[in-house]
């Protein structure tokens, strides 16, 4: 590594790390591709599904805590307008959301295998050839840098994967928990549409 530039601009520069860049230890994730991990998140739905569809079976996590028995008597109350507009409004906040995700997602994966310099070469120049008496293009020697970047991204890329991997897994368990808001209106609706007097007695 080259020593540190003084620059002008920055009157509050970092201190140096303790030891040095070179005595410094790779991180856990050095050098690993963990692209694998990161998800690609997508709104399903366009419109939530009506509260008038009858709900579908949700399978029961296994990992949650057993509830007691509960008191089921006391009235039900439910106000499925509000419960509706809530939903929406949460709705077109995570599709905004996951907009800017798979935005920021795509420009990392597109860029992480050069952004860092690592790769880098100087620029290649027109050099005259004996061979041919003419001009032939030369490629550029690598960037004095370019190793230098090459070890800076072995530790940035998993990090920035590992970032992606946190906001698009919370990015799906809200989109689990608009789910779960649906399938709540619905059980509310269809309850109430069971609801009913039962036929009176046959007469003796």
């Amino acid at each position: 590594m080259t020593d540190p530039i003084n620059s002008q601009h920055d009157t509050t520069p970092l201190p140096a790390a303790e030891g040095g860049d070179d005595q410094s230890e790779p991180g856990a994730d050095h050098g690993k591709d963990l692209s694998g991990l990161v998800p690609t998140d997508k709104v399903a739905w366009g419109e939530p599904p009506s509260f008038n569809d009858d709900p579908k079976k949700i399978p029961s996590d296994s990992g949650s805590e057993e509830q007691g028995d509960t008191d089921p008597s006391g009235d039900l109350k439910i106000d499925l307008g509000a419960m509706r507009t809530t939903e929406k409004s949460v709705l077109t906040e995570t599709r905004a959301a996951v907009a800017k995700y798979e935005e920021v997602r795509s420009k990392v994966m597109a860029t992480k295998d050069s952004v860092f310099g690592q790769g880098a070469k100087e620029q290649g120049k027109y050099v005259f050839n004996p061979a041919t008496q003419g001009q032939s293009w030369q490629e550029g020697e690598d960037n004095p840098f370019a190793e230098a970047g090459a070890q800076f991204a072995a530790d940035m890329n998993p990090a920035q994967e590992r970032a992606l991997l946190q906001v698009g897994s919370a990015l799906e368990k809200l989109g689990e928990y608009i789910a779960l808001i649906n399938h709540s209106g619905q059980v509310y609706a269809h309850t109430d549409r069971e609801c009913r007097f039962p036929d009176p007695p046959a007469a003796r």
